[in-house]
């Protein structure tokens, strides 16, 4: 078993808490005290990592380590890219198969074209610690707003917990995860024990006295299922392990039903004797403990949980792995059923899961079947013009273009346009972003004249509205510049580059990845023009 090792804020308890998983290259370990900084300084959440980031991770702790991340993040250098490593060889292809989201951090420079390689992170997009644009989104901006995108927020999980019926306290040794993690789910394959959450310590926080809060928690728990092992009799120097010296004697002091699970052949004597007055001992995959389960189910006060909503936050519960086991396909089974039963937030949830392939592949014929159901049902109750309706037609009319459906993305588009030009203004941000996502999908029809048309319009009032030199105007240059290169007019194309290259050099300076990345369309652009000489010059600076 892999050394897992887990930080929290402050050094919180990391319980209850998102969980980041961090991987790198062994020799970028050091990196993870400023990514850990950073991450803590804009949310709360817990990040694990192995503290030898050489040790081989065997594939029974890859669920368990790996599986119930709701995020993984690696320092990207040129060590990762180019030298054999367990992130790129075991943790990186195993987060891409269980579909969850992963944050490269790009801690060098000038990696793109090792970086951008179809067996390293492909089209994958990363976040530039050392950004220096005054006017774009920051770096600390960026991570924030995809931190809050995929981890889930203190006030929703607050809202996941208050939807269960009731919690069991689960008491095991650390030795004993695996077997956790299928007692949990032997526990929940029982559809009456669905809405039943289950409290467990996993990692104890360092500094912190676990056994003053054991009382507290008791009290919230319904009963007290003891994961039961041989490493349960371990004693060390003729001290009792934890579980025999202080969450077994709380759960008799509190009065709270106990409910052995015994996970291996475990002696009966032994136990007996350091575990005065334990129950019998079930095998919780034989039907005896599944009578005795839910025996004790059935005390508990069970609420009526017949909504969309209750089901829409359960199956986030599974999702994100909020005190439960992470169970994806239940989760998502959940979550659909509270999407077909009319719930938007569970069809909102739905288009992004398929549309980002979060969770699941990415499908965007279903990012598209809820992104339009979502739009449907706000114009039915709250009407077009709607912010909500206005919101959803523009991810409909994006994820059209994303499907191919090119026509139906311009109606959608034009509509969109019209409606906001209405209701907004011409010269609002996002009717601009609007008049500037439908010169996109002419371009992508192919009728470039009208493209272009609609881009120098975007281009002149992000002049106007945003100034030369803002981030979004200068985006609408480099896309006048596209155009311009699409109908072969290849000085025009040629000039703008210029423009957009001077213009982030003069603010970014020679190394920002912007910068970096507005030289390599000039030097295309010179090629394009057939100045090679220049392009070649321009390369060699």
């Amino acid at each position: 078993m892999a050394d897992m090792k887990v930080e929290a804020k402050n050094n919180d308890r990391v319980d209850r808490k998102p969980r980041v998983y961090f991987t790198c290259h062994p020799e970028d370990l050091p990196l993870l005290k400023k990514i850990r900084e950073d991450i803590f300084r804009s949310h709360d959440c817990a990040i694990y990592y192995t503290a030898d980031m050489a040790q081989p991770m065997e594939e029974a702790d890859l669920p368990l380590d790996i599986g119930r991340a709701n995020l993984v993040v690696v320092p990207v250098t040129f060590r990762l890219l180019t030298t054999p490593n367990r992130t790129m060889d075991r943790d990186l292809p195993y987060a891409r198969q269980e579909h969850i989201p992963i944050l490269p951090v790009m801690m060098e420079e000038g990696l793109d074209e090792y970086y951008s390689q179809p067996d390293k992170f492909g089209e994958l997009q990363y976040i530039d610690p050392f950004a220096s644009d005054p006017t774009a989104i920051s770096y600390e901006e960026k991570l924030k707003k995809y931190l809050e995108s995929v981890l889930i927020s203190d006030r929703m999980a607050r809202r996941i917990r208050a939807a269960f019926d009731a919690y069991i306290f689960l008491s095991y040794r650390k030795k004993d995860r695996r077997y956790a993690n299928e007692l949990m789910r032997l526990i929940h394959s029982h559809p009456e024990c669905r809405d039943i959450a289950i409290w467990y310590d996993e990692f104890l926080t360092p500094g912190e006295s676990f056994k003053e809060s054991i009382d507290k928690i008791l009290q919230n728990s319904k009963l007290f299922a003891l994961l039961v092992t041989p490493h349960l009799l371990e004693e060390t120097d003729g001290k009792p392990n934890f579980v025999m010296g202080e969450e077994y004697p709380a759960a008799k002091r509190s009065g709270i039903s106990i409910l052995p699970a015994e996970m291996e052949h475990t002696d009966k004597d032994a136990l007996n004797e350091k575990f005065e007055g334990l129950p019998t001992c079930m095998d919780p995959r034989d039907e005896a403990f599944r009578a005795r389960l839910l025996e004790q189910v059935a005390r508990l006060a069970i609420k009526e949980n017949d909504t969309p909503e209750h089901d829409f936050l359960i199956g986030l519960a599974y999702l994100d792995g909020i005190d439960v086991e992470t169970d994806r396909p239940k989760a998502l089974s959940l979550i659909t059923g509270a999407a077909e039963a009319g719930l938007p937030e569970a069809m909102d949830k739905l288009f992004r899961m398929y549309r980002d392939g979060t969770s699941v592949p990415l499908d965007y014929g279903q990012a598209l079947v809820w992104a339009r159901k979502r739009w449907e049902h706000h114009v039915a109750h709250h009407g077009k013009t709607d912010t909500r309706s206005l919101l959803a037609m523009n991810d409909l009319g994006l994820i059209l273009s994303d499907a191919g459906m090119f026509r139906e993305a311009l109606e959608v588009k034009e509509e969109l346009y019209a409606l906001r030009c209405q209701v907004l203004g011409p010269e609002h941000p996002d009717t601009l972003n609007a008049l500037n996502n439908l010169a996109v999908v002419y371009g992508e029809m192919g009728d470039h004249e009208k493209s272009l048309e609609l881009r120098e319009k975007a281009y002149h009032l992000r002049c106007q509205v945003l100034g030369p030199e803002h981030p979004d105007t200068l985006v609408s240059l480099s896309n006048l510049a596209v155009t311009y290169t699409y109908l072969q007019e290849h000085p025009k194309a040629l000039e703008l580059r210029r423009i957009v290259y001077d213009r982030q050099r003069k603010k970014l300076g020679d190394q920002d990845p912007k910068t970096r990345k507005a030289k390599k369309a000039l030097i295309d652009a010179l090629n394009a023009n057939g100045d090679y000489i220049d392009a070649a010059l321009l390369a060699d600076q």
